[in-house]
């Protein structure tokens, strides 16, 4: 296990398997970047044996933002190794590469709590190791869920059976004839229960145990399965990710949260949908005050609720797998056997 940097371990990459790409006699037109974070292969390179809370109980328990900054630590070291002082990566582009992979951390993680939910509804064993509370929720195969990462500006309508799409686009129609719109914002991570004609697809019930490129890429393509194929009410959990909240980007996920929340509910009928923000820290914002605010849908309507379910800060992996097995235990009870 590569976890942490090994220089014996970096000297056996190859220079595509390397962390940091040299862009100094290849340069990006417009831009001065020297040294490029190659965010797949610091992923590879760091998880390429176990994931946080599937894991040895040290990793397993390991602080959550320990663990994503590990993997940029490798990456600084690697590049420090091969380029001495030459070594230099801009700020904003390591606090870019930090957010996607802990997004892509967290769905991987989220992705093997789910295999392991979908096999036990299908009838197999629960694992005994790590030990998570079982499920008690009955078990069918109609309660199985997807964990899905979506890519960066993908419309999450696309999701939706045909006939979902086709109200929404009569709705954007509508306002569109008065010169409005009604765009909407890819949350991180959306949690569905699977559609019917995918659900014996072994794919749901494998665990991918590492962040391996050939892992990453069912993370990458898991959307496209089902794409087309959800119903409105079968998104039951949208996240947002964020490694780290600023103030002047507090009210992005609550916009995200209160246009789903106003298009499935308010629009198609779908039940309550939750919708929560991630972040590794939280420090000096105001979030937990911001995101008391009712969703616009229900307010003053008996059932209204918070647009954000809640700010959730990881404590290690353990939790995050068990916080959200829980949720699965308590909502999926509520499908139809």
């Amino acid at each position: 296990m590569t976890f942490r940097y090994s220089q014996v371990e970096i000297d056996k990459l190859t220079p595509e398997q390397r962390m940091i790409d040299d862009l100094r006699n290849k340069p990006i037109r417009r831009r001065n970047t020297q040294f490029r974070l190659m965010q797949g292969n610091i992923l590879a390179y760091t998880f390429d044996e176990t994931l946080p809370g599937w894991g040895s109980p040290g990793l397993n328990k390991m602080p959550f933002k320990q663990v994503v900054d590990q993997a940029l630590e490798n990456a600084t070291a690697e590049g420090r190794h091969y380029y001495k002082q030459d070594f230099q990566v801009a700020s904003n582009a390591v606090a870019k590469v930090t957010g996607d992979i802990y997004e892509t951390l967290t769905s991987a993680i989220l992705w093997d709590a789910a295999t392991h939910w979908n096999r036990f509804m299908c009838g197999g064993d629960w694992p005994a190791s790590p030990r998570y509370q079982r499920p008690t929720a009955g078990r069918s195969p109609k309660r199985q869920v997807a964990v899905l990462n979506l890519p960066r500006r993908y419309d999450w309508v696309h999701l939706l059976e045909p006939q979902a799409t086709a109200k929404i686009s009569e709705l954007r129609d509508s306002l569109g004839g008065r010169d409005l719109s009604m765009p909407t914002s890819t949350p991180d991570i959306a949690i569905v229960v699977l559609p019917e004609d995918v659900r014996a697809d072994d794919v749901w019930r494998t665990p991918i145990a590492n962040l391996r490129l050939p892992a990453q890429a069912v993370l990458r393509d898991a959307h496209k399965l089902v794409k087309g194929k959800v119903e409105p009410g079968e998104i039951i959990l949208a996240m947002a990710l964020k490694s780290s909240l600023r103030s002047d980007r507090l009210y992005q996920p609550l916009y995200e949260a209160n246009v789903m929340q106003l298009i499935l509910e308010g629009h198609l009928g779908a039940p309550r949908v939750e919708f929560e923000v991630h972040a590794l820290t939280a420090e000096g914002t105001s979030a937990d005050d911001i995101y008391r605010a009712a969703s616009l849908h229900s307010a003053g309507m008996p059932y209204a609720h918070r647009a954000v379910r809640e700010l959730y800060q990881p404590d290690d992996g353990s939790q995050i797998i068990a916080r959200f097995l829980s949720f699965l235990d308590q909502r999926m009870a509520q499908v139809a056997l």
